[in-house]
């Protein structure tokens, strides 16, 4: 296959096939970055840790993801996703294993990590592999099909990983999720190709001048609006990272009053949510010739969705899935942040803008995360160390006088924070008329 792109041409039918296998890996990693959700407790016992320890060790993945973020761009700019993402999905696999056979905090962290070291690569080298072989005017659309195949990711991560774990306990099912990576690492070697020469020649003269990594890095990151549409994107994505990824499921079971299987749902319907919504705002975007307009019309919705589930007792269950699905739809106008930044950079700092925005979402996302996890642990259950000692019993009853407004003190900072998007974005120009790329000699 290394000749094979010297053949072919942008915009084919075949740039889905391309595509579709670099989406698997997306698919796949999600899977595995929201698996902890829904085996918190087991993982406690099997650790005997702390809310906060617990959720430091896990982090670990979304803080190696987020730093890497500075160079995977840069990366796929100069050497191409074939080799890239085929290291990276077997470095997947590697930490699923990995973590199937952990047993204290040490081995957890230790696996997450690798986790999220494979993992930076997949979601910047799905888009890479579709900027090379799509034409640019369906940037926001194929942006926002990838982020809907990462959602079926998280989706198959909650109620059938419920029901797994269940059936067969959590050791073996993160062992035999291991299997499916080195498979996939396989077919992203065999099928994608390198990148054409006409690819090659239009990165070459996109500005008149080659801008090396570390370079490109530091002028995207001098500039304001890279930090303000990264700003934008990590709040939107946040009930994600922080809701369907970690807390939603203890927050909902302790504070509404719903089962494992019920919470677990939820969180599911909120990533149905991002799963029907991704393409549509990516379509809709590109349709109007609008960005800024569909991100503010989420953030409000979203925010708005997000400020109502703090009160699930207010909610029946029906209701209480309406509004998760809502919350998905609203905010997974996210996607619309990653063409927004393509379309601030240089062109040929296309896959580093990317990868910008990525690390400032995930950076911000693991702060997060252990941010709750501290408000848990010291405001909620510090009180409690004079009674027992805490890593000898499982995370849930870690919490059992926890009340739904200490809950919702928790994780009120989010609702809070999609304010301070509403204003960033209405700072950030309109990029939709903005050229996407240089001249192109279309086959």
């Amino acid at each position: 296959m290394t000749k094979i792109g010297s053949r072919l041409t942008r915009g084919r039918w075949y740039g889905w096939v391309f595509w579709g296998v670099a989406a698997l890996f997306f698919l796949y990693e999600q899977f595995v970055w929201v698996m902890p959700s829904v085996i918190l407790t087991d993982l406690a016992q099997a650790a005997g840790a702390t809310p906060v320890k617990l959720v430091s060790a896990l982090s670990v993945y979304l803080w190696i993801y987020a730093f890497l973020q500075l160079v995977v761009g840069g990366l796929f700019d100069r050497f191409g996703s074939k080799f890239i993402l085929s290291a990276a999905v077997a470095i997947c696999a590697v930490s699923s294993l990995l973590f199937g056979t952990a047993d204290d905090l040490s081995a957890i962290g230790l696996a997450r990590g690798l986790s999220g070291f494979g993992s930076a690569f997949a979601f910047v080298g799905t888009i890479y592999v579709a900027t090379v072989w799509f034409r640019p005017s369906q940037l926001a659309l194929i942006v926002g099909i990838t982020t809907g195949v990462g959602m079926l990711g998280q989706l198959i991560g909650q109620t059938p990983l419920v029901a797994a774990v269940k059936a067969f306990g959590w050791r073996e099912v993160a062992v035999f999720c291991s299997w499916p990576g080195f498979v996939l690492a396989g077919l992203i070697l065999l099928l994608i190709p390198r990148r054409p020469p006409s690819f090659e020649d239009r990165f070459a003269k996109a500005d008149g001048t080659e801008i090396g990594v570390v370079r490109g890095i530091v002028q995207l990151l001098s500039s304001w609006q890279t930090w303000a549409i990264g700003t934008v994107c990590a709040v939107l994505y946040s009930p994600l990272s922080v809701l369907a990824a970690l807390w939603g499921n203890t927050f909902m079971e302790q504070a509404g009053g719903y089962s494992a299987e019920q919470a677990s749902f939820g969180t599911l319907i909120l990533g149905f949510g991002w799963l029907i919504g991704c393409p549509l705002a990516g379509l809709l975007s590109d349709r109007i010739g609008s960005r800024k307009g569909p991100l503010l019309i989420g953030i409000v919705g979203g925010g708005a969705a997000i400020l109502l589930l703090l009160w699930p007792s207010l909610l029946s269950y029906r209701e209480m899935l309406a509004v998760m699905f809502l919350a998905g739809l609203f905010t997974s106008v996210e996607v619309i942040c990653f063409a927004v930044a393509m379309e601030l950079a240089p062109w040929s700092l296309r896959g580093t803008a990317t990868a910008c925005c990525n690390f400032i979402t995930m950076m911000f996302a693991a702060a997060l995360q252990v941010a709750i996890g501290w408000i848990l642990t010291e405001q909620i259950v510090g009180p409690l160390r004079e009674q027992v000692t805490l890593p000898t019993i499982p995370l849930s009853q870690q919490l059992p006088n926890a009340t739904p407004e200490e809950f919702r003190w928790a994780l009120a900072v989010i609702p809070a924070l999609f304010l301070v998007a509403f204003f960033l974005c209405l700072l950030l120009p309109e990029t939709a008329g903005r050229p996407s790329g240089p001249p192109a000699r279309e086959a």
